[in-house]
């Protein structure tokens, strides 16, 4: 499976966010994600309810803060109930992805 980075920052405008999780073989913006702890790990995937592609996203401490307290209004973003809050470590002055 493909991985690809996220490409919105923090601030960005919500609009910037939903386009930074579209699919990246139809550019859909109907798309979902799935963010899970694999192995300790870090672990999103994203799916197109349009093309049906598949793929994983790499994201960073400061994309997942967004997604979390203000995804966008058209993204479908599921998170593990197991993942822990550790995982978003501690935003630095490197703070926009």
């Amino acid at each position: 499976m493909t991985v690809y980075d996220a490409v919105f920052a923090l601030d960005d405008p919500d609009v910037l966010v939903g386009a930074g999780l579209s699919c990246p073989a139809c550019l859909s913006e109907r798309t979902s994600l799935f963010v899970d702890v694999v192995d300790g790990g870090l672990d999103a995937r994203g799916a197109c309810g349009d093309c049906g592609a598949t793929w994983a996203l790499a994201l960073a401490p400061q994309q997942l803060l967004r997604l979390s307290l203000d995804p966008p209004p058209q993204a479908d973003v599921r998170w593990s109930r197991q993942f822990p809050p550790a995982l978003l470590g501690e935003i630095g002055e490197d703070w926009d992805a």
